[in-house]
């Protein structure tokens, strides 16, 4: 994964929890739920490329 897409893997994922937890904590479980998706979306992408490179031995 190229430098730069990793920085904005890292800024999307950190924008979408605070979004999530301002959703959490406002009892807006609609757009809460929205978010927890995106989140759950993006953990298994960085989990599944995590197990890539273990296998791969790159890291």
């Amino acid at each position: 994964m190229p430098k730069q897409r990793f920085l904005s893997f890292i800024i999307g994922t950190a924008i979408e929890a605070i979004f999530f937890s301002i959703c959490l904590f406002g009892q807006n479980w609609l757009f809460a739920g929205f978010f927890a998706l995106f989140l759950i979306r993006r953990l298994t992408v960085s989990y599944k490329l995590d197990q890539f490179m273990k296998k791969s031995g790159l890291l």
